[in-house]
């Protein structure tokens, strides 16, 4: 009875003072002398992992940064696998969730360095908020961003405490390329924003070292009007903003199950023998979704002419699925409309074109193009 009053007493104790406890981040990372040391880590390792199961996320990663002994006690206890993602936007954040409660999300949010903070400004780091989203709750954790070496440090810590891997990963800056392909190369969604890869030598770097299983997002600005890249991208999914540098030859030596290309500059030849070749069955055998962004200055009925040219319609539509899962957490419902054309491969196989035209004030015409491949069901 009086260990469970005991467990009480410390687990509350232990809430009420972490507000107090971080109220300087730089003082966590220091190493703590003897006489400030936090009283209740002196308890036996016990009655410590009977307050700290029933923590939260925030609390749990709190904890586990106060010392070397609290971090192995907070590795001792299996915890539930997490979900663990590196977000970017104006600010970075990593995100967490725990599979068992998809409703609860907590997120450690670095706020860069204002040039004008007032007087009475409530920031003061580290800060915590929660705030309900639709069905979703999220628990923030605000920091003072010091720096991409700081998240990165974060980011081994929380794995390593909860033994869990990067899920998603939002490269920001050319030095995370060098430190993700150390700390995980295998993972399964990889965002790589504008003006991080500056070269070919930085292109190849990323494809031939990492390994994405699930989804991998490009914005990649060519180095001149003349770049063309003619290697494959060797990952299931692949969605490159700004592909005009992406070549045909990239495309049908490639073994992409999803590709989505916008502002490309393939030409209605190019597309017309993209069809052709996965008709014949020697390239693109694994490709079940498509999609073309580009520009024209031809009218729709010639440029559809040139795409569809010696390639015959079959009416085929029976069956055809209206979804396409485009990753592990994205599925995407297609037009309700007919495909404007079919195609049939020897194996039974049909790729159905969906085409949608708009004609900008600059005279030319925006052509998309979705290309789905699907089977019938005997």
């Amino acid at each position: 009875m009086m260990t469970e009053m005991l467990v009480i007493l410390l687990g509350f104790s232990i809430l009420l003072f972490f507000q107090a406890l971080f109220a300087g981040w730089e003082f966590l990372k220091a190493k703590l002398k003897p006489k400030r040391r936090f009283p209740l880590l002196r308890l036996p390792k016990v009655v410590l992992l009977e307050c700290i199961e029933n923590l939260d996320v925030l609390e749990i990663i709190m904890f586990s940064l106060l010392s070397k002994r609290s971090k192995k006690i907070s590795k001792l206890i299996r915890w539930n696998p997490i979900d663990i993602r590196w977000a970017s936007g104006e600010e970075q954040q990593i995100c967490l969730k725990l599979s068992k409660d998809p409703g609860l999300e907590w997120i450690i949010h670095y706020k860069k360095k204002k040039k004008f903070i007032p007087i009475h400004s409530p920031w003061k780091y580290p800060c915590f908020q929660s705030t309900l989203l639709g069905p979703n709750a999220l628990h923030f954790l605000f920091l003072k961003d010091n720096g991409i070496e700081d998240i990165t440090q974060m980011m081994e810590h929380i794995c390593e405490v909860f033994r869990s891997p990067i899920c998603e990963m939002h490269i920001v800056e050319k030095s995370l390329i060098e430190w993700i392909i150390k700390f995980q190369p295998i993972i399964r969604h990889v965002c790589i924003r504008e003006n991080v890869l500056t070269s070919v030598e930085s292109m190849d770097r990323v494809l031939k070292n990492l390994e994405v299983t699930e989804s991998f997002w490009l914005t990649f600005n060519a180095l001149d009007a003349y770049f063309q890249y003619k290697e494959p991208i060797p990952f299931r999914c692949i969605t490159v903003n700004n592909s005009y540098w992406l070549t045909l030859t990239s495309i049908l030596n490639g073994n992409n199950s999803i590709i989505r290309l916008r502002d490309s500059k393939l030409t209605p030849t190019d597309i017309n023998t993209i069809l052709k070749e996965w008709q014949m069955g020697f390239k693109l055998r694994n490709l079940e979704y498509m999609t073309i962004e580009a520009f024209t200055l031809l009218d729709i009925h010639s440029y559809n002419n040139e795409v569809f040219t010696n390639l015959p319609n079959d009416v085929e539509n029976n069956g055809r699925p209206m979804t396409v899962k485009i990753h592990d957490e994205y599925i995407y419902t297609l037009p309700q409309v007919p495909p404007m054309h079919n195609i049939i491969r020897s194996d039974g196989m049909i790729l159905s074109i969906f085409g949608h035209y708009e004609v900008s004030d600059s005279e030319k015409t925006k052509v998309l193009l979705l290309l789905q491949v699907w089977g019938q069901k005997t």
